[in-house]
Parts: C-alpha cells; sequence; structure tokens
C-alpha cells in the first residue's frame, strides 16, 4: 500500500507509533499527553548519574562469586537453588536435596522419602552419632535455632546470590546511582509527492524552543517494491539549520511544504549500519568481550541518531 492510499490522518498516527517503537527499542518509555500541546510524546529514560549510560530498570540477580559464570549473567530460577540459613551458626541447609552430610559429624546420612497427604517428606538420619531431621523441618538442622533465612545459592558453586547493585550498562561503571531524564518529541510524518518527492506541513509554533526538545521526520517509502522506513531526528537547532530558510518570517502565518534533508544529512537514520552494531554488540557480550563491548557502545552512540536524545542537557538533574 502507497502513502497516497492512507487518510493523512492515519498516516500521521502510523509515523508517531513507528517513532515510538524506536524510542521504546532504546528503552525509553513514551507517554502521550493528554491535549494536543504540540508535543507528540513525553519520553522518560534511566540512566546512569555517572556516565549516562542506559540503567536497567529491572530487577538483575547475579552469583556473589566473582569467579563463577553465574556472576555475569541475568539469573533464572533455574540458575539457583531455595536453601534457608541459620542465623544462629550460619549453618544452610537445602531442604530440597536428597542426600545430606551430617551436620555434626559429616557422615553421610541415610534417607527414607516420607509421603503424608500428598507432602514430600525425606526423613535424614545418621548412623554414626544418630542425628536426625526431615527435609521439612523449620528449626536448623545443626543447633537447633528458630532464627533462620531464606538464602538463594547458585547452583554451580553454592555461593549466594544477591541483587546486582550496579545496574549500569557500561561494563566499565560501577556506579550505584540512576536519575531519570525527559525528552518532549514532534512527529511530523511526511508523504511522498509524485516524483518521490518527500514533504510535510510545517508551523513555526510547532517548534518548541527547548534544548530537550527534538523532532523526528518520518517517511515511508518504496523502492523496488520495498518497503522502507526512514527517520530523521533532530533538535531543535538542528531542525533550524536543515530544515528552515535564512528567513523564517514567511513561516509564521501559514503552513509551509517543508523537505527533510536527503540521505546524507546526519540526522538520518542509518538503520542498516544501527543493526550491523547492534548485531555485533549481542556476539560481544555473549563473550564477555569487555573491550570490543565498550568499542560497540561508542559506535553505537556515533550510528544511531536517536543516542542524540540519550546526551546529557542542561536542565537534566
Amino acid at each position: 500500500m502507497l502513502n497516497q492510499d492512507i487518510k493523512s490522518g492515519l498516516f500521521g498516527s502510523i509515523g508517531e507509533n513507528m517513532v515510538a517503537f524506536e524510542l521504546a527499542k532504546r528503552n525509553w518509555y513514551v507517554y502521550r499527553p493528554y491535549f494536543d500541546t504540540r508535543i507528540d510524546f513525553i519520553a522518560q529514560k534511566f540512566v546512569c548519574k555517572k556516565c549516562f549510560s542506559d540503567w536497567e530498570s529491572k530487577n538483575i540477580i547475579i552469583c556473589s562469586n566473582k569467579k563463577c559464570e553465574n556472576h555475569t549473567k541475568d539469573l533464572n530460577q533455574k540458575d539457583y537453588v531455595k536453601t534457608r540459613k541459620c542465623l544462629s551458626c550460619g549453618y544452610i541447609f537445602n531442604k530440597y536435596a536428597t542426600e545430606h552430610y551430617c551436620p555434626k559429624c559429616r557422615n553421610k546420612m541415610t534417607s527414607d522419602l516420607v509421603k503424608k497427604s500428598g507432602q514430600r517428606n525425606y526423613q535424614f538420619k545418621c548412623n554414626n552419632c544418630g542425628h536426625s531431621f526431615t527435609s521439612q523441618t523449620r528449626s536448623c538442622v545443626k543447633c537447633g535455632s528458630n532464627e533462620n533465612i531464606e538464602y538463594p545459592v547458585c547452583s554451580i558453586c553454592e555461593n549466594e546470590i544477591i541483587p546486582l547493585e550496579s545496574k549500569c550498562q557500561n561494563p566499565n561503571c560501577n556506579s550505584k546511582e540512576y536519575v531519570s531524564i525527559i525528552r518532549t518529541i514532534q512527529v511530523k510524518s511526511s508523504h511522498e509527492e509524485e516524483g518521490g518527492k518527500i514533504g510535510f506541513n510545517f508551523k513555526m509554533q510547532d517548534l518548541i524552543d527547548d534544548e530537550r526538545h527534538f523532532l523526528v521526520v518520518y517517511s515511508r517509502t518504496f523502492e523496488d517494491y520495498k518497503e522502507k522506513h526512514n527517520f530523521w531526528v533532530m533538535s531543535v537547532d538542528e531542525f533550524k539549520k536543515e530544515m528552515v530558510s535564512p528567513t523564517p518570517s514567511s513561516l509564521i502565518y501559514q503552513n509551509a511544504r517543508l523537505h527533510p534533508p536527503t540521505t546524507k544529512s546526519t540526522s538520518f537514520f542509518n538503520e542498516i549500519e544501527y543493526n550491523k552494531c547492534i548485531d555485533q554488540l549481542k556476539s560481544a557480550r555473549k563473550r564477555k568481550d569487555i573491550e570490543k563491548i565498550v568499542e560497540l557502545e561508542a559506535n553505537i552512540q556515533r550510528v544511531d541518531v536517536f543516542a542524540k536524545l540519550n546526551k546529557y542537557i542542561t536542565g537534566d538533574f
């Protein structure tokens, strides 16, 4: 379906949704103002206060042992074991284990599976010292204390599983502080005119004069029957330089027909180069190649025009 076959109001919504999708891929939370205030989106992101890299907002758990392979992984339930730890003597008890060594004399204990009302319960007994307990016991199996806490341990090295304190996505940064940044965005969806030229209507009143405000021009084009989505991401100053004539007074009282800059513009999104860097970054993270990760992160900041929204701007905090 060509752009000419889509109603202008509908095409405007398509452009806004496509821009929102690109922002969401980059960890932005996107909101629409309740009323039309010449702002199409309010975008919010959590970033590291120290280096301004993206901050992981979800809870991440890792193995506390830095030598374990699970130390650098975002762990799931299959990667750790639920145990209990005694606050009095420090003994760690895994109630799911079917084999135990006596906490008193360290001899291997005999086990007997007992089922009661469908509940799985093992009875353990030491033939050396006579010490016994069950897998469902609530007190410490070593000292008998009732001061016990849930204590998840790594399934590989059996060290404690802990929440990740620093969730900065820069592997060279150990900051524990993050901040929230806000950007306002105006989206203009451009139509193909006769001859393949692209243009959109614009009023100077549409442009909010603020460093944290950005204008994104979206167009949907076809080449050899292939659909392509194009984005130009510009700050207010960049938009004035690339899109507005030196004498903009003629634009104040009427709609102006503007045309996005060519693909050679520094504001144009090169999707192919961006996707290539993202794919290489995923591979580097799997290899845990810190040097390559840092290099590719820098390349993405250079290639991705949406990254300019992520840079520190006066008034952020």
